[in-house]
């Protein structure tokens, strides 16, 4: 059975058009949440999960959820907080800005700056509200479900969902 190559060649067309569009929309996702489903047309379920993970990142940030910092007594756990973070995009950055004055990661060792003791205070500040696990719960969970919703936008884009 003889191939097409003019059929083949639009295939691979095709293939490398769709890959390009879901990473197109998976960075989207990354950077705001809900838009990667907007990309590829899913519009209500992209106002639904925007309103989602935006809804409970808000309300964690409204109850002094931590955003979590790296600690290197603690390495492995603090660096899957802060990946937890991270999945809500630069919306994670913005918040840092406004609570820590500074894109701060990373839980200071050397405290004797004023800037970096600013921060810690501020990280143990926000801990000690009695609101705080609950923030912090939201939090984590507005960035993991906007990872795995990027999983989604992925399954969608490649064709295999709906």
């Amino acid at each position: 059975m003889a191939v097409d190559p003019v059929a083949q060649a639009q295939a691979s067309t095709q293939a490398t058009a769709d890959l390009r569009r879901s990473l197109l929309a998976i960075g989207a996702g990354w950077a705001v949440p809900g838009l990667g489903h907007l990309v590829l047309g899913k519009v209500g379920r992209g106002v639904l999960f925007a309103g989602i993970v935006w809804g409970a990142f808000g309300i964690g940030l409204a109850h002094d959820g931590r955003l979590a910092l790296r600690d290197d007594r603690q390495p492995f756990l603090t660096t899957l907080q802060v990946i937890a973070n991270l999945g809500v995009g630069p919306a994670d950055l913005i918040a840092r800005m406004a609570v820590y004055g500074e894109p701060a990661y990373r839980l200071p060792q050397d405290t004797t700056r004023s800037g970096v003791a600013l921060r810690s205070e501020v990280f143990r500040d926000r801990a000690r509200s009695p609101l705080s696990i609950y923030g912090t719960a939201y939090l984590w969970t507005a960035g993991l479900m906007n990872l795995l919703l990027l999983f989604d936008v992925w399954d969608i884009g490649r064709g295999r969902k709906d």
